[in-house]
């Protein structure tokens, strides 16, 4: 279920990213598995995280989403724009936007979504079309009952 949006505030920070397409129904595997690598390349840099891991929604289709999955990090090594080819560091998303939550099984988050959008539309919310899940908890299985993914509406200003 989504809780009606608060607007928050959020404030960038360095973060180790990985940038990825994935189809509709693989997007959970995707982006597990590109937390994974992140955080293997994080640990490998001896680098500490410094949050709970992300997925930005760059673009979507009917057929694939465009992402950008991110894991905040503490003190990046200075002139260093790359752990490996494949994770760059980069900055989390700034900006107002909306909070929502969604608690229950990832299978069921498009459930969320509607309401995000219903709720959005109703009240005439000028919001962009980037959306950033932050995952409250481990990312264990898209069937897990117990997730807490906090759902964040980038506005435009």
């Amino acid at each position: 279920m989504a809780s009606n949006g608060e607007t928050i505030e959020l404030i960038s920070r360095p973060a180790a990213v990985l940038e990825g397409k994935a189809a509709r129904d693989d997007i959970f595997g995707a982006i597990e598995g590109s937390l994974k690598v992140i955080k293997n390349e994080i640990d490998k840099a001896g680098l500490k995280t410094a949050g709970h891991p992300l997925a930005v929604f760059l673009s979507a289709t009917d057929e694939e989403f465009h992402y950008r999955a991110e894991i905040p990090v503490d003190n990046p090594p200075e002139g260093k724009t790359e752990l490996s080819s494949a994770v760059t560091i980069a900055q989390t998303p700034v900006g107002k936007a909306m909070r929502f939550e969604h608690r229950g099984a990832y299978d069921d988050i498009d459930a969320t979504y509607d309401a995000i959008t219903a709720y959005i539309d109703e009240k005439g919310v000028d919001a962009q079309d980037i959306f950033v899940e932050q995952y409250m908890t481990d990312l264990t299985s898209s069937e897990d009952p117990n997730l807490v993914v906090n759902i964040e509406v980038l506005l435009n200003k």
